[in-house]
């Protein structure tokens, strides 16, 4: 086997088994056992197993981006339809296109419970995508919504889409699973949260602008 081939089997057997157990339940014995090297291999080819973990960590950020990745937009698209398709992004990226692969998997674990690899995602995958939402708030909202304000917002559109991820099991045990069948698709879930989060906002718009208009008024006195 090449050295090539080392690393890469390394990767393809580690991302299942840190998906399964964790980072801390994970041992390197196990990982190079499954692939069929030396046990050496990991030091070898990563230094260790947190760097091997980091590795796999930057797979399924890549493999979840290229699955579902943001469509391109033009100054014609509408903050509305990048609105749904940001929605659209991130139900698809959390619940998948199909099977529920390990790299969605693990990185909801990570999100769960996080371990130093968290911050890499944070930087790389997070942020990013919660700037795009953040952008497009403004659009919605105007400049002078405060950034608290919209990032408030963003969080409140995400933790919809984890909902599903994360209650899955829940879900199906309070409705049934033909009910859940359904009502509950992907596509189904992305229509309610965009409605549901955009009349949150077009109210939340309403009210900023009253509260303006209030603030501005001259203070009649008897």
């Amino acid at each position: 086997m090449s050295s090539c081939n080392v690393r890469d089997r390394l990767l393809e057997v580690a991302g299942p088994v840190f998906s399964e157990k964790g980072f801390e339940k994970t041992t390197v014995r196990e990982i190079c056992q499954k692939a069929d090297v030396n046990l050496a291999s990991v030091n070898y080819y990563f230094g260790d197993k947190e760097q091997l973990y980091l590795e796999v960590i930057c797979l399924a950020k890549e493999i979840g981006v290229s699955r579902a990745p943001l469509p391109g937009w033009t100054s014609e698209t509408s903050p509305e339809q990048k609105l749904r398709d940001w929605v659209t992004t991130l139900v698809r990226r959390m619940l998948g296109t199909g099977e529920l692969s390990w790299s969605n998997h693990l990185i909801m674990r990570e999100v769960l419970r996080p371990t130093k690899a968290c911050e890499h995602l944070i930087q790389e995958l997070f942020r990013p995508f919660v700037n795009v939402a953040d952008s497009i708030l403004k659009e919605i909202l105007g400049e002078s919504v405060p950034e608290f304000r919209r990032m408030q917002c963003v969080f409140s559109i995400a933790a919809q889409c984890q909902f599903y991820r994360v209650s899955d099991g829940l879900v199906t045990l309070m409705l049934g699973q033909a009910e859940k069948d359904s009502h509950y698709n992907i596509e189904q879930l992305v229509e309610h949260i965009l409605q549901f989060s955009l009349s949150a906002i077009k109210n939340l718009k309403q009210e900023l602008r009253e509260s303006e208009i209030e603030s501005s008024s001259p203070v009649h006195r008897i």
